[in-house]
């Protein structure tokens, strides 16, 4: 066993997506090699001098032990099977590196890096590898489907080790040995894991296997954290926004409303989100101040929606709505949070959500502590429900938090569709939101209106100085605004699924909603 802490360095260069670049790691990492892994593809700056030393060779992988240039895959495989050159090549690698090393480009300099400078500085610097890429070949190839075997077992989202060995002879060119090896690192590294029930932690063609996140049975961010450093709500919360905000540019349009959920498909952008939310299992939140909490649970929820939508698509029956409202969940330091906890538990103190006889969080339940000291009705207009009627969808930062809640508040009710005065009629129609959660706002058709026109206190607008004059002379009409619960993400037509219009609240029985706001 070679010890981690040689005073030399491995270097190997590669490219996405080639099998020999993955296998070449996969023989460093069974010889507990510690490697810098310098992709060409973050780092194209580093393909000419990769070249020069390499004598020309223009195939990738590229390894350097130190300032010796080892070649490709099959050269480090004679090495390591040659003992006595393998020994004198550790003997070089406990030297301390000499200026003729290759150099390790700078984390800034990555390509992907400089286009998003503002948004990721002192980020976590995360960049796709091999295992990124082919389990995302493996999805597009359909290899990832409901295996059914016999007559009553199914293995959802499921693949067999014979069909994965198949595909990667064929699709990577990789000999038989070579797949069966990749295979049994995808289960070493915790990337899969077995779905039938034979016993062995050796991959087999024989048996099925899931990819860990597909396991509905664990939380969305399941896997190891980047870090064992415990985080204050808002540290992570900084980090949070400047990851997210990339992922919103790319799949949500204009006006905050539609998410175009097929490009969340290969979007470096999510799939640096998707590794950053482990770290969640890190974040103590009862180091942060309500505020804080606001912001950093505000975000956790719209981002853990769009999460579940993308990996699961739309609830098929009213059962699967629950359990994804109730029961989908990321865990957060050592507790788990469903959209119902966040919303009903914690941002609204812990009370009863629509349909529930019973409080989120009973006497003993110990993420009490973390309910808010008293509802924030805000937050109603900064949570995305998965519809064409949910307020905009955007990041918020802890520290201005209170100010754009209230600017989204604003947005959103200037929009006919939440808030329209008729004057010759003195109408007053709002969105259901405040018929839903009327206990939230004072519970009185009065309250409500005059938490609206709190909220645009100093804002010239004659939509509000029309509701302004009604209130005060006190004649007028309150009723509701029709909720669109179409769905708001843009698919391809043919896996796209219209939701219908609701006539009472989200949370009926007869009806499929999209909407995962109760």
């Amino acid at each position: 066993m070679v010890s981690d802490r040689l005073p030399g360095q491995v270097i190997i260069y590669t490219v996405l997506g080639n099998a020999q670049c993955m296998k070449a790691k996969n023989i460093l990492n069974r010889a507990n090699i510690p490697y810098t892994d310098v992709s060409l593809d973050s780092f194209p700056q580093c393909r000419e001098e990769v070249i020069r030393r390499a004598n020309g060779d223009l195939t990738v992988p590229q390894i350097f032990f130190n300032h010796i240039h080892i070649g490709g895959t099959d050269q480090l495989q004679y090495l390591v099977n040659d003992e006595n050159a393998w020994d004198n090549m550790m003997a070089k690698l406990c030297e301390e590196c000499s200026e003729n090393e290759p150099p390790i480009p700078l984390p800034t300099t990555a390509v992907d890096y400089n286009d998003n400078k503002d948004d990721l500085d002192c980020v976590l610097h995360w960049m796709p590898d091999e295992y990124d890429k082919l389990i995302s070949d493996m999805r597009k190839s359909n290899l990832i489907r409901d295996n059914k075997v016999g007559l009553l077992k199914t293995y959802r989202n499921s693949f067999k080790g014979e069909e994965l060995i198949e595909w990667m002879v064929r699709e990577k060119g990789l000999q038989r040995r070579e797949a069966l090896e990749i295979g049994q690192d995808l289960i070493d590294r915790n990337f899969g894991q077995q779905a039938s029930n034979e016993m062995g932690t050796s991959f087999s063609p024989d048996r099925f296997y899931q990819l860990v996140e597909d396991d509905q049975n664990r939380p969305l961010n399941y896997g190891i954290p980047s870090k064992e450093d415990i985080m204050t709500v808002a540290e992570f919360n900084n980090s949070f926004v400047k990851i997210i905000n990339p992922v919103l540019n790319d799949v949500v349009s204009e006006d905050g409303i539609t998410i175009n959920y097929q490009k969340l498909i290969d979007n470096d952008n999510y799939t640096r989100y998707l590794h950053f939310a482990k770290d969640l299992r890190n974040v103590d939140p009862s180091l942060s101040s309500p505020d804080e909490r606001i912001a950093f649970f505000v975000n956790v929820y719209n981002v853990m929606l769009i999460h579940m939508t993308h990996k699961y698509g739309l609830p098929q029956s009213v059962w699967q709505r629950r359990k994804y409202i109730n029961s989908t969940y990321y865990q957060i330091h050592e507790h788990k949070y469903s959209l119902q906890s966040i919303l009903n538990g914690i941002l609204r103190s812990n009370r009863k959500g629509l349909g529930m006889l019973w409080k989120s969080f009973g006497k003993q339940d110990e993420r009490l502590p973390l309910i808010l000291p008293e509802c924030e009705p805000l937050v109603h207009f900064c949570l995305t429900s998965g519809t064409r009627s949910t307020p905009p969808i955007r990041t918020y930062t802890s520290r201005g938090v209170r100010k754009e809640m209230e600017d989204n508040a604003r947005i959103y009710l200037l929009n006919d569709n939440a808030l329209k005065i008729d004057a010759k009629k003195n109408m007053i129609y709002l969105t259901k939101i405040f018929k839903w959660y009327a206990d939230d706002f004072g519970s009185t058709h009065e309250k409500i209106i005059s938490w609206i026109l709190q909220l645009f206190e100093g804002v010239e607008c004659p939509k509000i100085k029309a509701l302004q004059t009604m209130f005060y002379t006190g004649d007028y009409t309150v009723d509701y605004l029709s909720y669109d619960w179409t769905f708001n993400g843009k698919e391809k037509k043919e896996n796209r699924q219209d939701c219908r219009q609701a006539k009472d609240c989200p949370n009926m029985a007869k009806e499929i909603s999209c909407d995962f706001s109760c």
